[in-house]
C-alpha cells in the first residue's frame, strides 16, 4: 500500500545494513561497497516493481481506498511512490550504518523493526482509526463492487473482520500479493542470511529466517497492535467517538482530541513495550540480538571496524 510502503522500504534497507554488519563497517567507502550496491539493486529490481504491480492492478486497495481507480491518481503521486520505494530504503540503510558505526548494535536492530512497526500501525489503525477496515476491503472481489465506505471492510465487528480476512486470502489482491512474495522474498532472504553467515553467525539459514519472521510479525506486528489499542483507548478517554461512526457522520468528529490521542497513546505504548519487551534482557532484546550472535550467544558485530590504509 502506498501509505505503508515508505515504512516497509525503510525496514528493508535498515535490515540489509544490519546484515552487512562488521563487513560493511570494514569498508572505507560503504556506499561504494557490494553491500550498498546489492541493497540498491534489491530495492530497484525486486521491491519497487512489486508495489507498482499492486498499484496498477488494485489501485483502490493499494492506496488504502483513497483512489477510485488508477487514472484518478495524480501522475506526481505515482512518480513519488516509485521513487520513495527506493529512497526510503536508502535512508533506512544509511541510518542503520550510522548506528553500527557508533557501536549501537541493538539500536540498529530496532531501526529495521521501526520500519515494520510503522507499516503495521498504518495497516491496523492508520490516520483515522480505520486502517484495518480499509485493508480488509477489496472492491475487485466482485465486478462492480462499490467504493469503500467506513465499515465496508468489517461491518465494525470482530466476526466481520475475521470473515473479511478469510475472503481476502483468496481475492485478486491476495493473488497479486502471493506473486509479489515469490518475486521479492527469496532474494531478500538470500542476501540477509548470506551476509549474516559471512559476518560469523553460526545460525542455520532456516533459523535466521524464522528469527527474522518472528521479529517482523511477533515484535513488529505485536507492537503495532499494542500501540493501536493504546491510541484507541486514549481517544475514548478523551471523548473521541467510535471511528466508524465518526467517518459515517453519525458522531461528532472531535478531530483535535483524535489527533491528541496519537500524541498521548503512542508514547504510552512505547514505554510499556520497552519495559515488558524491548528492555535489555527481555524477550524482544534477546530475539533481535540473537540474529547477529555466534553459537554461544555473543554479539558478532557490535564494535565498528575500519580498514586502515597501508
Amino acid at each position: 500500500m502506498v501509505q505503508v510502503d515508505v515504512f516497509w522500504a525503510y525496514g528493508w534497507g535498515a535490515s540489509l545494513a544490519v546484515a552487512g554488519g562488521k563487513m560493511l563497517l570494514a569498508e572505507k567507502k560503504p556506499f561504494e561497497s557490494e553491500f550498498f550496491v546489492k541493497t540498491l539493486l534489491f530495492l530497484s529490481l525486486f521491491w519497487a516493481p512489486t508495489g507498482m504491480l499492486l498499484l496498477i492492478r488494485h489501485p483502490s486497495w493499494e492506496t488504502m481506498q483513497v483512489a477510485e481507480n488508477f487514472s484518478s491518481m495524480s501522475e506526481w503521486l505515482i512518480l513519488a511512490f516509485g521513487l520513495t520505494n527506493i529512497t526510503q530504503g536508502i535512508v533506512g540503510f544509511w541510518v542503520g550504518l550510522k548506528l553500527l558505526e557508533k557501536g549501537h548494535h541493538y539500536l540498529a536492530h530496532l531501526n529495521w523493526l521501526l520500519g515494520y512497526f510503522g507499516m503495521f500501525f498504518i495497516l491496523l489503525y492508520g490516520w483515522d482509526g480505520l486502517g484495518y477496515d480499509r485493508f480488509l476491503y477489496d472492491r475487485d472481489m466482485l465486478p462492480g463492487s462499490p467504493a469503500w465506505t467506513a465499515g465496508a471492510g468489517t461491518g465494525g465487528t470482530v466476526m466481520g473482520a475475521l470473515s473479511s480476512l478469510v475472503t481476502l486470502l483468496t481475492s485478486g489482491v491476495a493473488i497479486t500479493l502471493y506473486i509479489d512474495g515469490l518475486w521479492l522474498i527469496p532474494p531478500f532472504a538470500l542476501l540477509v542470511c548470506s551476509w549474516f553467515r559471512r559476518n560469523g553467525s553460526e545460525l542455520s539459514y532456516v533459523s535466521m529466517v524464522l528469527k527474522y519472521i518472528a521479529g517482523v510479525f511477533v515484535l513488529g506486528f505485536g507492537s503495532a497492535a499494542v500501540s493501536a489499542v493504546c491510541v484507541a483507548y486514549t481517544g475514548e478517554i478523551l471523548g473521541v467517538a467510535n471511528n466508524i461512526a465518526r467517518a459515517q457522520g453519525l458522531a461528532e468528529a472531535n478531530t483535535a482530541m483524535h489527533i491528541l490521542s496519537y500524541f498521548i497513546g503512542l508514547p504510552l505504548s512505547f514505554a510499556l513495550l520497552y519495559a515488558l519487551v524491548f528492555r535489555p534482557g527481555m524477550p524482544g532484546h534477546r530475539l533481535l540480538t540473537g540474529l547477529t550472535s555466534d553459537g554461544a550467544g555473543r554479539s558478532i558485530c557490535i564494535q565498528p571496524v575500519r580498514l586502515q590504509a597501508a
